[in-house]
């Protein structure tokens, strides 16, 4: 029995049980201890919550509507639950292993492929675990978040182990971009791609490159990934962003079309495609993908409620007083979508108060004013006992979803209430503050107040909305913090749900981004 292996706890992840039994027991063989088994990515997922297992093997393909293998890593990591000293290995077909390298932080260790071959499996797992021993002091840092103990260390082993220097570049730059500090993992990403040409270090260089204001070499970076076929959702995601900063809305929808074709069951390039597809106005499209993005993102890290928002906004596009079928399909679709999401969010006061207002705005458009009243009132119920800071953050989404409705007057009168508390909240004073800097054209204090206000109430789409116009006008009056401020403008409004905003904010939404494309493309001239 090897020592490398004896004790060490293991997860499978495949559907096939012939497939696991073969590789149970070539992992019994070799000594593995606990050897579990998962028949889906949600159920590893479940698993890996619960606990830590030093070796997973995941099969990529899983079936076509199902996750693929790949994804296991991307959903651990979204929940802050990859453990770095755990080892993934992804079992898939050997002419497909070039094309699927995972990302820089999500890539699985070594790659394996079916029929197994014992003699072989047990040479690469040799060496795997071999590794895995010798970075172990580095990794056990990253798990426990001590970034710079694990930046130190990173430097001592490159000097001891001087083999292990790719493994331990690529660890010391997820450190730096995890630390907000992309111009220095920029540089070192560059000196790793000059010395050995890797799809995933092209995308850690272009990730770095887009945080720290380079967008064309950004650009360059991703084109050649992409060109050569390669599958990786962060490849796919922040090309779709580059093709949005630069005005290119049209090549944004196919690249991400392209990349839903690929993956169709990641939840985030879903997600991304609807918002597009909304922007666009390609409503079939977009529709699609938010049905899909709910469907894929349930139970994981990736459910946000503005999936099941966005796809009821687009649904009421389609809802009409006139009685037709079409109407009534969309009508009972937004609805149950609404249900889902008090379901699946089943704690939280905000989603329900708000799938409480949308109800009440569809039946409202579908002429059932009677029903839109009655929701709607259950709403302005429902926000009265919500926390002030939720109230002052949701206010303006109230008074837009009761327009047309006799509780006008009562929103009018609850927004002045809260106008007159808002100065009690650290947030509603920074932004008030930054409102008024703003109008006196203080500019950079504005952004810096605005900056605030948003780290303390993250999510407020009228706060974010702030910010980029406010960094908009500092850009149109000769800022040279270009890099700086384009960056936080992408940031900012990547991470807004564009089909979940009301009509107002949307319409604010899409005049910032052409704003802000616009001075990219200046700039991009002026570096040309």
């Amino acid at each position: 029995m090897d020592s490398l292996f004896s004790g060490k706890s293991t997860l499978i992840l495949d559907k096939k049980l012939e497939d696991l039994q073969s590789l149970r027991a070539i992992l019994g063989n070799l000594g593995f201890g606990d050897v579990q088994v998962a028949s889906s990515v949600n159920m590893a997922l479940s698993m890996l919550r619960e606990q830590t297992v030093d070796l997973c093997f995941l099969n990529y393909e899983l079936g076509h509507d199902d996750k693929n293998g790949l994804q296991l890593l991307l959903e651990l990591q979204a929940e802050s639950i990859r453990r770095y000293t755990s080892s993934y290995v992804l079992i898939v077909d050997p002419e497909r292993s070039e094309l699927l390298f995972g990302s820089p932080e999500n890539a699985p260790d070594i790659y394996i492929s079916k029929p197994y071959d014992a003699i072989r499996l047990r040479q690469q797992l040799d060496k795997l675990m071999r590794i895995k021993r010798t970075l172990h002091p580095v990794e056990q840092l990253l798990d426990q978040g001590k970034w710079e103990n694990a930046i130190a260390l990173c430097a001592e082993q490159e000097e001891r182990y001087p083999g292990l220097r790719v493994y331990l570049k690529r660890l010391r730059g997820i450190v730096l971009l995890r630390q907000r500090q992309p111009a220095e993992a920029l540089q070192l990403f560059l000196s790793l791609l000059a010395e050995r040409d890797l799809p995933w270090v092209r995308v850690a260089v272009a990730i770095a490159a887009c945080q720290s204001g380079h967008l064309i070499q950004a650009r360059e970076q991703l084109d050649l990934v992409i060109a050569r076929q390669q599958v990786c959702v962060e490849a796919f995601v922040w090309r779709a962003r580059l093709h949005r900063l630069f005005g290119e809305s049209g090549e944004a929808l196919a690249l991400l079309r392209r990349a839903v074709v690929l993956q169709p069951t990641v939840a985030i390039l879903q997600g991304d495609l609807g918002n597009q597809a909304a922007m666009n106005g390609d409503l079939g499209l977009a529709l699609d993908s938010f049905r899909a993005a709910v469907r894929y993102a349930r139970y994981t890290a990736f459910q946000h409620p503005d999936y099941y928002f966005g796809l009821v906004r687009l649904l009421m596009s389609r809802i009409d007083d006139d009685g037709s079928a079409a109407s009534q399909l969309a009508l009972e679709e937004a609805i149950r979508t609404l249900e889902g999401a008090q379901r699946d969010f089943l704690e939280d006061a905000v989603i329900n108060f708000k799938a409480r207002l949308l109800s009440g705005e569809a039946y409202t458009k579908a002429g059932d004013r009677g029903r839109g009243e009655r929701f709607a009132g259950e709403a302005v119920r429902l926000f009265r006992a919500l926390a002030l800071d939720q109230q002052a953050m949701w206010i303006d989404q109230l008074q837009e979803g009761v327009e047309n409705t006799s509780l006008e007057e009562v929103v009018r009168a609850l927004r002045q209430e809260l106008t007159r508390s808002m100065a009690g909240l650290q947030w509603g004073r920074a932004n008030l503050r930054g409102m008024m800097q703003f109008r006196n054209g203080e500019l950079r204090p504005a952004f810096e107040s605005f900056q605030a206000a948003l780290e303390l109430s993250p999510g407020n789409a009228s706060i974010a909305l702030n910010l980029v116009q406010a960094a908009l006008e500092m850009l149109r009056r000769g800022s040279e913090e270009l890099a700086e401020l384009h960056s936080v403008c992408d940031e900012v409004l990547y991470s807004m749900q564009y089909a979940g905003l009301g009509p107002r904010q949307q319409k604010r939404y899409l005049a910032l981004l052409k704003h802000l494309s616009e001075s990219v493309a200046a700039s991009e001239e002026v570096e040309s």
